[in-house]
C-alpha cells in the first residue's frame, strides 16, 4: 500500500516565524526495548527532535500511517494505542510471536514558508547540502514554500526466531531497507542498507549514519555525525558497527518541484536498531 497519494491531499499550511533551523526536527521511533520476550505488552516511543532529545509530541491527525509488522501481516494500531507527555508520543503494542517486528509511523504533508536566508540556514543545519548549493547558485525566490513529511522505522526482535519482516517495505514515500538482520549484527561487523524513493533505488542520497550518546553540533551549527555517506546507483551505502548500542540511520531527501503550492519538496527518514 502507498501512502504517498492519500497523504498529500492533507496539507496543512504553516509560517515559519522564528528561524528555520529551530522548527528543522528529525522524527524517530525508539523502541523502549529493542529485544523482548514474546507474549508481552511494549512500548515504542515516537521523538520529534534530536534522537537524544524529543521537542514535542505528535498529534493523531499528523499520522498517515501506523504499522507493526512481524511475520508478513501489518497491523495499523489505533489512536487509542497511542498516549503523550509533553514532550514525546508513545505507542502501545503487543510483542506476541517471536519474530523480528518493525513499527513504521509516516506523517502527512505540511508546508512551511520562510525567508531564502532562513532556507540556506535550515540546509546547512540539517546537512542538505545539494539542494543548498543549487539554491545559493540560482535561487531567485522571494519566499520559500517546503513540503515535508516524515517516514521512520524501529526494528525490535521479539524472542530468538529471526524473521525477514526487518526487510519489508511500509509503502512510504521514502525508506530505508537494511541488508541484514539486526538481530545478527555485532560490534565490529558492517551494516549496508539501500535507500528507496516511490519504491525506486536513491542514487548519491547523502544519509547519515550514528548511536545514541554521539551527537554534536559543529562551528556552524551543523550536526556532527559517525558517519556522512553517499548512496551508490543502486541506492546502496554501508558503515562499520563501531559501537554496541542503539543505532540510526537518517536522510532528508529534497527536490525542487513545479507546483502551485510548494517549491520544494522534502521526506526524512529514520530508521533505529540495536547492535550488540
Amino acid at each position: 500500500m502507498n501512502f504517498r497519494t492519500a497523504a498529500i491531499s492533507i496539507i496543512a499550511i504553516a509560517t515559519v516565524a522564528a528561524s528555520a533551523p529551530a522548527a528543522a526536527h528529525e522524527m524517530f521511533v525508539k523502541a523502549q526495548e529493542y529485544v523482548v520476550a514474546p507474549n508481552t505488552d511494549q512500548i515504542a516511543r515516537l521523538i520529534n527532535g534530536t534522537f537524544d532529545k524529543s521537542e514535542n509530541s505528535i498529534s493523531r491527525d499528523r499520522m498517515a500511517n501506523v504499522s507493526v509488522v512481524a511475520h508478513g501481516q501489518t497491523t495499523n494500531p489505533s489512536d487509542n494505542n497511542w498516549y503523550d507527555d509533553d514532550s514525546s508520543s508513545y505507542l502501545k503494542y503487543r510483542a506476541a510471536d517471536a519474530g523480528t517486528y518493525v513499527i513504521g509511523v509516516s506523517t502527512r504533508p505540511r508546508i512551511i514558508t520562510m525567508a531564502p536566508d532562513d532556507f540556506v540556514a535550515y540546509l546547512k543545519h540539517d546537512g542538505v547540502l545539494d539542494t543548498l548549493a543549487e539554491f545559493e547558485a540560482n535561487n531567485t525566490l522571494e519566499s520559500v514554500r517546503e513540503r515535508y513529511s516524515k517516514h521512520v522505522k524501529a526494528i525490535v526482535q521479539v524472542g530468538g526466531e529471526r524473521t525477514d519482516d526487518y526487510a519489508e517495505a511500509l509503502g512510504y514515500p521514502i525508506e530505508i531497507i537494511l541488508d541484514q538482520n539486526p538481530a545478527d549484527l555485532k560490534f565490529g561487523g558492517e551494516l549496508s542498507f539501500q535507500v528507496l524513493f516511490d519504491g525506486k533505488p536513491v542514487a548519491r542520497q547523502l544519509v547519515r549514519a550514528s548511536y545514541e550518546g554521539f551527537h554534536g553540533h559543529d562551528a556552524s551549527g551543523g550536526h556532527i555525525n559517525s558517519y556522512d555517506l553517499r548512496t551508490d546507483k543502486e541506492g546502496r551505502a554501508r558503515f562499520l558497527l563501531s559501537n554496541k548500542a542503539v543505532w540510526y540511520i537518517t536522510l532528508i531527501h529534497m527536490q525542487e518541484i513545479d507546483d502551485a503550492e510548494a517549491d520544494y519538496e522534502s521526506n526524512w527518514a529514520t530508521i533505529t536498531f540495536l547492535v550488540t
